[in-house]
């Protein structure tokens, strides 16, 4: 069925603009959907470093000296101006509302436990003094280890360590693999907390993009990585990071801990989200023309869930020990994010399946012809045709030629065409007068018809 009615027509066209635009230009162009996306294999190593001057030096360099700051410049430690409590480790001071505990000066290596993807930046540790029983024996035993001193320790200045990151990364499908050193990246700040707004209008590296975007000096903002001078890894102060995170050591843990979170540390992942796509402007390239992967660092903490590890050192083995229970940053690293590549594949799958949406045109058109112009009436009487009772087919068919010439004649219906032609005949004019034809059979509303063309008339 073909209705000629320009304003249909021009309607329909509009909705097949509009549908080959959205394919064309957002899921194509700007949604990159005409790419294969892979998961990337990732290794992630991280270690951490004291402050140093020069900033960055390798502490193994005689010319590279610590830098750490005063005992007496840090207000967590306990100083002559703090009283002192009865275990002589921890004190009260004026200035803060957490309790003070002595400072301890460690290197990169001894302040950190390290495992794979893993790391924990101490804060705070609690050293037990311990003797084996010497009572012990084949009779049993009350209490194997026996506590001969204890001591607890802030760590001092560790919010100036740095944390080097250094990671890979490899699909063999895409035929892609890089290492940081090939690799641009950024930190986001993600939050508008004080701290954060601080972080962000403090460097002239901020960003409201990874690719593409302005320099901002508002939340949220993504910043550039300092760079190591021999190999060009990443590395951050721990006071960035927590800044990044809105957070500070000297704030409160859980709440109704009465500690501060230097003192009972916390848990944070480190998402490392790489990418080497981006809306409208498809894979992207470096100046060599080779796939140019990107990255962002994003941190996720969750400050309410302590973090602590034990260890033990042998004084002298077996008999004496030092047992460390030790709190601080537990810092996880958690790689995602998808690379691409083109793929005609994949293009062919996107136009096939974006085609069907072409079909809904028509069936939006017809069902708007249909039900909700002022002459729908008229385009309904057009497009949904009645067709005559099929219960006679039977009758008709087990009729000869001759027969069927005669019923055509006593109808006044035309005596041509095929059989089936003929019989169709009969049953539009009303069938064989036996049957009842009152009501229709069935309908066929024609889902295939063109609806209209436009520019014709009505």
């Amino acid at each position: 069925i073909r209705i000629r009615d320009s304003r249909l027509g021009l309607l329909q066209y509009a909705m097949m603009l509009l549908i080959a635009a959205y394919i064309i230009v957002w899921q194509l162009i700007r949604g990159n959907s005409y790419l294969m996306y892979r998961s990337p294999t990732v290794s992630t190593r991280m270690s951490l470093q004291q402050p140093t001057d020069p900033k960055s030096c390798s502490p193994k360099d005689p010319n590279c000296h610590d830098s750490f700051k005063r005992v007496a410049d840090l207000p967590y430690c306990c100083t002559p101006a703090c009283a002192y409590k009865a275990d002589n480790s921890s004190c009260t001071c004026p200035w803060r509302r957490f309790t003070n505990y002595k400072c301890q000066y460690v290197d990169g290596v001894g302040g950190t436990q390290i495992y794979p993807n893993d790391i924990v930046i101490n804060t705070f540790r609690h050293e037990y003094t311990q003797e084996r029983n010497a009572t012990c024996g084949q009779e049993g035993c009350s209490k194997l280890w026996i506590t001969t001193g204890a001591k607890d320790r802030f760590m001092a200045d560790v919010e100036d360590f740095t944390l080097l990151v250094d990671h890979a990364v490899q699909n063999q499908e895409l035929g892609i693999a890089r290492t940081s050193r090939e690799m641009e990246g950024w930190l986001l700040v993600n939050g508008t907390h004080e701290l954060q707004q601080q972080l962000c209008s403090s460097t002239n590296t901020s960003m409201t993009a990874p690719f593409y975007g302005e320099r901002t000096t508002k939340a949220p903002c993504y910043l550039k990585p300092n760079s190591t001078d021999k190999d060009g890894l990443d590395y951050f102060t721990v006071r960035t990071l927590m800044m990044a995170m809105g957070l500070t050591l000297e704030g409160e843990s859980y709440e109704g801990s009465g500690h501060s979170l230097r003192y009972e540390g916390l848990t944070v992942t480190l998402k490392i989200h790489y990418f080497d796509t981006w809306p409208w402007h498809g894979v992207l390239r470096d100046g060599n023309g080779r796939t140019k992967v990107l990255y962002v660092y994003s941190l996720v903490p969750l400050k309410d869930n302590p973090y602590k590890v034990s260890d033990v050192i042998y004084s002298k083995y077996p008999e004496e020990r030092v047992r460390r229970d030790m709190h601080g940053i537990y810092l996880s690293a958690m790689p995602e994010g998808e690379l691409g590549i083109f793929d005609a594949q994949t293009l062919l799958l996107t136009v096939t399946t974006s085609l069907t949406l072409l079909a809904i045109a028509a069936t939006v058109v017809r069902y708007i012809a249909m039900y909700f112009l002022k002459q729908r009436n008229y385009y309904k009487e057009m497009l949904i045709h009645v067709s005559a009772d099929f219960s006679d087919v039977r009758d008709l068919e087990a009729k000869s030629d001759e027969e069927i010439q005669e019923i055509l004649k006593e109808k006044g219906l035309p005596r041509t065409g095929t059989r089936v032609q003929q019989i169709l005949a009969i049953l539009d004019a009303g069938g064989l007068s036996h049957h009842n034809h009152s009501e229709p059979a069935r309908l066929s509303t024609g889902g295939g018809a063109r609806l209209l063309e436009a520019g014709e008339s009505q």
